[in-house]
Parts: C-alpha cells; structure tokens; sequence
C-alpha cells in the first residue's frame, strides 16, 4: 500500500511540473512578425533574395506604408508578390532601385476568387549585389494589415515539338547550281496554339524530317513570318537542321513557320514528316 502511495505521489510531482512549468515553451509557438519598417530608412533587411522565407508582416492601422531591402545579382529578373486580402482596397506594392527611384508599381490583385490572391512589381537586376527597396501601402483600409513577401525568378523555360502537315519536294539540282536547289515550302501555324505561353520567346530551335531518296549535300531552313528571315541549318544533313537562332533575334514562338530544304543533288526527292522543336523562355507574369 504504502508503495503505491509512493508512486502516485511521485506521478504528481511529474504531473505538476508539466502543467505548472514556467511558459518558457510557450515562446517557441510564437510567430515571428515584421513591424516598425515604416521608411526606407528602417526598411526591414531581407539580404540576397534566392531562397528566402520571409516573416509575417504587420502594418498597424497608424503606419501608412511597410518598407523592406533586398539585392539581386545582374541578369535576375524578378518579381515580388504581396499577399492580400478582399477587404484591402488599395493595397499597393512598388520596387525602387538603390537612388529610390521607383523601378515598378502593382495595385492589381492576381488570383482574387482563390485563397492566396497576391499583387505584385517586378525589377531586372544589372549589376551584381545591386539593392532594391521594396514599399507596401494600405490603401483605404484602416485597420492593422497582414501580409507576407516573397521575391521569385519570373523566367521560365519551356519546350515543345510541333509538326508540319504535308511533304516538301525538291525538283533537284539539274542545273548544278553552287547554290543548289530548293523546295516548295511548308507552313505552321502556332499563333494559336494554346499550349504556348504568352509572349513566349525562342530559345534554341531544331527540325527533323525523313528525305526520301536520303542524299547528301543537303540543309535545312526555317523562317519566322514575324521577320521573314530564312535561317539555314549550321551543318549538311537530311534528316535534322540546327540553326544559330537565339533569344537575342527576339522572335516569338506564336507565329506563322515555314520550312524548306535545299540539296545539291541532281536527283528528285522529298521531306516529309517534318517536326519543329522549339524551347522558350517566358515570363510568368506576362500570364496574370
């Protein structure tokens, strides 16, 4: 008996000093929140953007605006959401670059049906460790404001192949031109494809194709109808084409293609089963 006595006076000892410790625990629930930033000068610190988790902030219902300061390396292009809620009005987001001069200003609100409906502003960094600012604004609400920041990479990247309908034919080059001889042409259009981003921009492109009768000495080539330029193959061969298209040509990826193909050989032929690989970049926010 007393033994038990002992054990049940033991569970309470325990017992209490669970239910009775100090709250020191408590404090680990706790959720860190950002407040006081209410200028540039005490804009709140974020460091270099990438992978950054940043805390809940608060905009008292006395304080106008909520200030924060990031940096970016060059060639970031980036863009900072804030989140926001239906009964915001107003709310505002602006970047300024390292004179204060604003860069981008957001009011709209992206996503506004769902649960996370956000505005956002975008910036391009073109130096290293370049410094942004960063201004929230209430707009007409007048009670404390609640609201998270996050910086991402607005490219994007992308890839898809496409193909030509119907056969190319090439009469050959029976003249022996050092130019050689070219096909009729074939034509795609991707100016409604939906499955390209808008304002996609190419990247890299290539093309296949099956020659029949496969022969040497020969090049494909594509053009854009957005610039009319014929691009011809880097390299000789029948059944692929490689071209020096780059993002700097700036040509989009919803347009009207033409391909052809051009032999040194004297003998008839065909191209059929032409295909049409293109990868892209875009911008996500060229979506909202």
């Amino acid at each position: 008996m007393k033994k038990y006595i002992s054990i049940l006076f033991v569970t309470a000892i325990v017992l209490s000093g669970v239910l009775f410790a100090p709250s020191a625990s408590a404090s680990a629930f706790q959720v860190s929140t950002i407040t006081g930033n209410h200028s540039f000068e005490t804009a709140n610190p974020v460091g270099y953007w990438k992978y950054k988790n940043i805390d809940t902030a608060v905009l008292p219902e006395r304080e106008k605006e909520s200030y924060f300061t990031f940096t970016a390396n060059k060639g970031e292009r980036l863009y900072v959401r804030s989140s926001t809620r239906s009964e915001y009005k107003g709310m505002s987001i602006e970047i300024y670059n390292k004179n204060k001069v604003l860069v981008s200003k957001g009011t709209e609100v992206i996503n506004p049906d769902t649960l996370l409906p956000f505005i956002y502003a975008i910036t391009d960094a073109k130096e290293n460790n370049e410094t942004f600012y960063v201004k929230v604004s209430r707009g007409s609400y007048t009670d404390d404001i609640y609201f998270t920041l996050s910086i991402y990479d607005r490219i994007k990247a992308g890839s898809e192949t496409f193909a030509f309908s119907g056969t190319a034919e090439n009469k050959g080059n029976t003249s022996l031109s050092p130019n050689g001889s070219d096909s009729t042409v074939l034509r795609l259009d991707l100016t409604k494809q939906t499955s390209i981003p808008k304002d996609a921009i190419v990247k890299r492109i290539s093309t296949t194709a099956t020659q029949i009768p496969s022969q040497g000495n020969t090049k494909h080539s594509i053009m854009s109808e957005e610039n009319k330029v014929w691009h011809r193959a880097l390299a000789n061969s029948s059944t692929q084409g490689n071209y020096g298209i780059t993002l700097d040509d700036n040509l989009s990826v919803s347009s009207i293609w033409n391909f052809k193909y051009n032999t040194l050989a004297t003998a008839k032929s065909t191209m059929k089963n032409v295909k049409l690989k293109i990868d892209y970049e875009y911008d996500v926010t060229s979506q909202y």
